[in-house]
């Protein structure tokens, strides 16, 4: 059975840095769920960086939308995951539907449409139970400022908080980067009994 760590911040705080670190200190073959999209200029340029950053010690894989499947595909070719991220997933999950919205979409759209979040999430915990590696994926923390003022907005942030509850509920270890600094919120007591040294922060 596989191994779930979840790795929480803000924009720039640090967790992507932060998660590539710990998948480094688990040793063995390193394999990145890319679930971000070149849709445009700056995200290319982000990209770009992130790659850099890696080095040439990464198998890269895109999947947009459906990164369980990359678990179960490799499993005997990679023995850590690090997905970046759980709120581009999210993102691309939400406008992957052919949804209007200018107007506020009815309340029956919505909810299928977070069932269907709901159950990727759900897929993709199951599938950490039939691999022998272990998976971090890094996340955000949206709802910490004002109420967006817009329907998708605030779906979106509705969607990525759940999402996050319920992977945290099942990932063994849960750290939260502000400032570049982490914060273990749910430590993995296997972990730190095998004799692991703590993750440290990446600056």
């Amino acid at each position: 059975m596989g191994h779930i760590t979840l790795v929480t911040g803000g924009a720039k705080s640090g967790k992507s840095a932060f998660a590539e670190q710990l998948a480094l200190q688990q040793g063995g073959r390193l394999a990145y769920i890319a679930t971000g999209q070149a849709c445009d200029a700056e995200m290319r340029e982000r990209i770009a960086r992130h790659r850099e950053r890696r080095g040439e010690h990464w198998q890269t894989f895109e999947e947009p939308l459906h990164p369980a499947r990359i678990l179960v595909a490799q499993s005997a070719t990679a023995e850590v995951f690090l997905l970046d991220s759980l709120t581009a997933l999210v993102t691309n999950s939400i406008l992957h539907a052919p949804l209007d919205w200018t107007n506020s979409p009815p309340a029956s759209t919505l909810h299928s449409l977070e069932a269907k979040l709901h159950t990727e999430i759900a897929v993709l915990i199951e599938a950490v139970t039939h691999i022998p590696g272990h998976l971090i994926v890094v996340t955000d923390e949206v709802g910490c400022g004002v109420v967006p003022d817009n329907a998708l907005a605030r779906f979106f942030r509705d969607c990525l908080g759940e999402s996050n509850q319920r992977l945290a509920s099942q990932a063994d270890e849960v750290w939260l980067v502000a400032a570049g600094l982490p914060l273990c919120l749910k430590p993995a007591g296997d972990l730190r009994g095998s004799g692991a040294p703590a993750p440290q922060s990446p600056f």
